[in-house]
């Protein structure tokens, strides 16, 4: 249990270690600016120009809020999501394979990812709502991303606690079930970032 706790405050310390600009200068506020110059013809006025160049700029992201540049600690959510994201789906991909190999080392690494994923979901979920402040408007897919992500710093906890337990199955459905949410929430956070369709699905 000493070297679980040892091995999740590690873990704690890599995320908070990460680089600030995991996505790079991102904008959730904008789309990334339309460099082509709109053609116009010489006999168009520059009413219609303008009327036109407005059809053809890029739709805005789907959240309309931006943190602004006040703080380091507004910046930090991107750089905190990565990790949590990786334990908690490499604790999934161990504990299937423990299913069929039941092991004592792999049990235990389980509990260790376990342990450090919901961590780190906790350091992320709190770096998005800093991110955010209380900035509770935005499109569907902030809705969202808001609220998947703040029930995973709270899920992520009980999956850890329950990934001691010598009954494993509460806790591989637990697990599954944030697996199947962690994937949706890393697609959403992909369409704040990137813009919609962003994998062009």
């Amino acid at each position: 249990m000493i070297a679980a706790i040892r091995g999740a405050a590690l873990l704690l310390l890599l995320v908070l270690a990460q680089p600030v600009w995991a996505h790079g200068e991102e904008r959730h506020s904008e789309a990334p600016a339309d460099t082509t110059p709109v053609s116009a013809s010489s006999t168009e006025s520059t009413a219609v120009a303008e009327a036109r160049a407005a059809e053809e700029a890029p739709v805005r992201l789907a959240a309309e809020h931006d943190a602004g540049p006040g703080s380091i600690w507004t910046s930090l959510h991107p750089a905190t999501v990565h990790f949590p994201i990786a334990l908690l789906l490499a604790a999934a991909l161990v504990e299937f394979v423990s299913i069929f190999r039941p092991s004592t080392r792999l049990t235990n690494a389980v509990s260790v990812m376990a342990s450090g994923g919901a961590a780190g979901a906790v350091v992320a979920a709190l770096f998005g709502w800093i991110h955010t402040g209380l900035w509770f408007a935005g499109d569907t897919t902030m809705q969202w991303h808001r609220w998947t992500g703040t029930s995973l710093a709270v899920v992520a906890p009980v999956v850890a606690i329950l990934s001691i337990r010598a009954n494993r199955w509460p806790f591989r459905m637990l697990l599954l079930a944030t697996t199947l949410a962690l994937l949706a929430q890393g697609y959403w956070g992909g369409e704040l970032a990137h813009g919609p369709n962003h994998l062009g699905l």
